[in-house]
């Protein structure tokens, strides 16, 4: 199968991942794959790779703008030289530049929707959802139903999934020893984490974990809490953390190039969101390496948790609730196992790369087949 997958960047992000974990997968199944975007970061490993990359001038986030029209065109040409079987859009400039391409050329496309996105007027006058729309969850697919109208018959839920066997490997003892060591994390304290992008406004929640901590300090009062990743917002959680008091017990590691390292490092892992999550990956991760997960309940987080089952789930916005699901898993022991084990095997039973790519391509192929 010759299949076009467009996105707007090669930045360092989630869907960029999502689109070159996805093409690995489908240049290892026998597939012919490019990807057209705009470039960036990620490009020259794109290239490394011998993943074939047609560069755009998609430098602009508005989806209806001279730079994404004049894209499309230059797409169009592109195609008309060298054709595919389907085209896969992942962004929303991506799904404007699929939807001119496709009614242009009579290809088909899908579209796979990564997030909640608020529905703008031009999208409300031309949706570019695609002949089929994939959802990598529940509430996208919710989302999909009631922001843009897209009949239900349309949709296909596929979950996102990681390379399980990556993470259930245990990582080299010398380079967590060196982790530990750089990062000065001791290994006779209890020690819980978090990992994202410490990006502007409240919607990560990272601050709840501060918070809990705070009213862990007399039962826990040796705690390490580690933060992985960086962004706009740590100078803010930085001072929540001294205005608490617990400065002393909290590491901002910045970013990781292999976050096995520091969730090795980990007894427990927190994923406090405040918002409706689209996915979760970093969840999922954790528990595919066998850590015990206390989660809020929001977005998709029940659907991969099972709560009291795979972990141990929380409401949002609320610290006090959270600071318990911590305590009760690092008092428990014996139940934080039970979390990480099972958690573990669901991992692989539903979220795998395998299953993702085998869903996906079923897609492919019910789309190519109705056009």
């Amino acid at each position: 199968m010759r299949i076009l997958h467009v996105a707007s960047h090669l930045n360092v992000g989630g869907i960029p991942r999502y689109v070159l974990t996805l093409v690995q997968l489908q240049v290892a199944g026998g597939h012919q794959v490019v990807i057209a975007s705009g470039g960036g970061q990620l490009e020259e490993w794109v290239k490394t790779m011998g993943i074939r990359h047609w560069p755009l001038p998609f430098h602009t986030s508005t989806e209806f703008s001279l730079p994404v029209f004049w894209g499309a065109r230059q797409l169009e040409a592109r195609l008309k030289r060298e054709p595919v079987d389907v085209i896969h859009a992942h962004t929303r400039v991506g799904q404007v530049v699929a939807d001119w391409v496709s009614r242009r050329l009579k290809l088909p496309y899908v579209t796979t929707w990564h997030g909640i996105y608020k529905p703008r007027f031009g999208r409300r006058l031309w949706p570019c959802t695609g002949g089929l729309v994939i959802a990598i969850s529940g509430p996208v697919r919710e989302h999909l139903l009631k922001g843009f109208h897209v009949p239900e018959e349309r949709i296909r839920l596929v979950y996102n999934g990681v390379d399980t066997a990556h993470y259930a490997a245990a990582v080299d003892p010398s380079a967590l020893q060196e982790y530990r060591r750089r990062h000065q994390i001791p290994e006779d304290r209890p020690t819980i984490g978090a990992i994202g992008r410490l990006a502007a406004g409240r919607v990560k929640g990272f601050d709840s974990i501060l918070v809990a901590v705070y009213l862990l300090k007399e039962t826990f009062s040796d705690l390490e809490v580690l933060i992985v990743g960086d962004g706009p917002r740590r100078p803010f959680l930085e001072d929540v953390a001294r205005r608490l008091g617990v400065m002393d017990q909290v590491r901002f590691l910045g970013t990781s190039e292999d976050i096995r390292l520091p969730l090795a490092a980990m007894d427990l892992f927190v994923f406090p969101s405040r918002w409706p999550e689209a996915f979760g990956l970093t969840l999922v991760e954790a528990m595919a390496a066998g850590k015990p997960v206390v989660a809020t309940r929001m977005g998709a987080v029940p659907e991969i948790v099972r709560d009291r089952v795979d972990g141990w789930l929380v409401p949002s916005e609320d610290p006090a609730a959270l600071a318990d699901g911590i305590a009760r898993l690092l008092k428990d022991r014996q139940m934080a196992h039970r979390f990480g084990r099972q958690g573990q095997s669901r991992v692989r039973e539903q979220f795998s790369l395998r299953r993702m790519a085998a869903e996906v391509e079923a897609v492919y192929r019910e789309v190519i087949g109705s056009g």
